[in-house]
């Protein structure tokens, strides 16, 4: 049985994740802030605030004995501002939970897969880490970093058959895409090329062909955003 690391697993797209590759016989190791709303015999929560010092060592005993197949690091937050109107709080919080507490997921997952001499690491960006948007200056910059931390990762452990890959989606019914009104979504419906919102499977398909089947694909990105650029 493949073990799967997930974050950001209380709603969303991490969410549907856990439940998919549950489905599809992977132990999945959840991380989140908060409680999850489900449970399963191969299902191992734990409520972690990944933004603390602290959560590094935490993940890093949760693992030692364990054989990581995969990581999927989907956690994220908004914090919409002007950039001139923006307090340090939102932009630091922002890229922190983001981009920055990356490092205490993967640190620790990367040299457990590097011990294991294999390892399929999936990052989600987005597609605003490509286009930008007013009154996203700290999201799009934390999500425009793991462009460049997915060809770095992927360059530094192709040696050890480690397959670092992201992905960025668009605007999704899922999640944050959920909470806009029916006039800011028909505004954004105007400007994507199939004229919708993507669905969850949209991105699952893709996450599932990462994880279960890609054996050479590293260091790329793949779009999923209806065309929109």
């Amino acid at each position: 049985m493949r073990t799967t690391l997930i974050t950001g697993t209380t709603k969303g797209i991490g969410n549907s994740s856990c439940k998919h590759f549950i489905n599809k016989n992977h132990r999945v190791i959840s991380v989140s802030r908060s409680e999850i709303d489900f449970s399963h015999e191969n299902l191992f929560h734990y409520k972690i605030d990944i933004t603390h010092s602290m959560s590094k060592t935490i993940i890093d005993k949760i693992i030692s004995n364990e054989k990581i197949n995969n990581c999927i690091i989907n956690a994220g937050v908004s914090n919409s501002a002007m950039f001139h109107k923006m307090t340090f709080e939102e932009w630091h919080n922002t890229l922190n939970t983001n981009l920055i507490s990356i490092y205490n997921i993967l640190n620790p997952v990367i040299n457990n897969m590097r011990l294991n001499n294999k390892g399929n690491v999936l990052l989600v960006s987005s597609v605003l880490g490509k286009t930008g948007n007013i009154g996203a200056s700290n999201y799009a910059s934390s999500k425009s970093g793991i462009y460049g931390l997915t060809k770095s990762l992927a360059l530094e452990n192709a040696s050890k058959n480690i397959l670092v890959n992201s992905i960025s989606p668009g605007y999704i019914n899922e999640g944050m895409g959920k909470m806009f009104n029916d006039s800011y979504k028909a505004s954004i419906i105007e400007k994507i090329p199939l004229k919708k919102f993507g669905e969850k499977n949209d991105i699952i398909s893709i996450t599932d062909y990462f994880l279960e089947h890609n054996k050479y694909i590293t260091g790329t990105d793949i779009d999923i955003n209806g065309g929109l650029y």
